[in-house]
């Protein structure tokens, strides 16, 4: 039975009930991508999984189809825990196509459930939306998902796709902007690691920066993995970009030209970049949080 009694908010029985079929359906769905995928490649519909097994030929096989759509498919947090394929192309028949529409469509369901769950915290103060809906989870029997894999949609590609290639975007990070009392916070924070560190940092800021002085905390991200592709429309080659994750579906039988680069993150070269002129200074006035002060008059 389901429970309904949600720690101090309570979640209308019909709502805990509406989160575990919007899941169900998720599984069901999964379930039968994962059978006309295989059906798929019986009727040879092509597979190019650049990352799967040790050699070029066995990247283009039915276990590489299969790896892949399971790792595509994954909802719990073993699931992703143990992903192995970011990128790759599967040549899917119009049903399975179809398949992967209706598996997209059940994942924005189950997305616009969840909000409704993490909603009902507004009705009561000091009540965190991520504590309603971890308990909504745990009475659905359901609080090992991965939410942001649930929530994943898979990409479909245009019809009459004529290549694609994928790149990494490389060298960008997210730029936080911070007041000297909040960078005094962070490296007060640093305590719980290292005291010392924490005296240190406390120390510099207070000798290297003014209290109305704006810095910034550069936050390196890691490599973002891109695809360059291009489709025929009304006679016309268009071209597109898009950020990928995962494998992505192509509405034919057999595949474009294909272009696979490694991460750079795992090679041992460098690329050599011709640097822009940055606003803030190269080197961290806080190298463990990464705090920058900006270039004078730059801020």
């Amino acid at each position: 039975m389901l429970n309904s009694d949600v720690g101090d908010v309570p979640v209308p029985r019909d709502l805990i009930e509406e989160l575990s079929t919007a899941y169900q359906s998720l599984v069901d769905h999964c379930e039968g991508l994962k059978k006309l995928s295989e059906a798929d490649h019986a009727r040879n519909f092509e597979v190019y999984i650049p990352t799967f097994g040790a050699t070029e030929k066995q990247r283009y096989t039915a276990d590489a189809r299969r790896a892949a759509i399971i790792d595509a498919v994954g909802l719990t947090i073993d699931d992703t825990h143990n992903r192995k394929y970011e990128a790759g192309i599967i040549c899917a028949s119009d049903a399975t196509v179809s398949a992967v529409e209706q598996l997209n469509a059940a994942k924005s369901h189950f997305k616009e459930t969840v909000l409704k769950i993490r909603n009902l915290s507004l009705e009561k103060r000091g009540v965190s939306r991520e504590t309603v809906l971890k308990n909504a989870l745990k009475s659905a029997g359901i609080q090992t998902l991965d939410l942001r894999e649930c929530y994943r949609q898979i990409r479909i590609m245009p019809r009459n796709l004529d290549s694609i290639s994928w790149t990494w975007a490389t060298s960008h990070a997210r730029i936080q902007k911070l007041s000297f009392d909040e960078a005094m916070a962070l490296a007060e924070g640093l305590r719980d690691r290292d005291g010392e560190l924490a005296d240190t940092a406390i120390d510099v800021l207070r000798r290297k920066c003014s209290p109305d002085q704006p810095l910034v905390r550069r936050i390196t991200l890691p490599n973002q993995l891109r695809a360059n592709y291009a489709y025929r429309e009304a006679g016309k080659v268009l071209r597109k970009s898009c950020p990928i994750s995962g494998v992505v579906i192509a509405q034919q039988e057999t595949l474009p030209r294909l272009a696979w680069r490694e991460n750079p993150a795992f090679r041992n070269e460098v690329p050599v970049r011709l640097q822009r002129e940055s606003k803030i200074e190269p080197e961290p006035v806080i190298q463990a949080l990464s705090i920058h002060r900006y270039v004078d008059g730059q801020a």
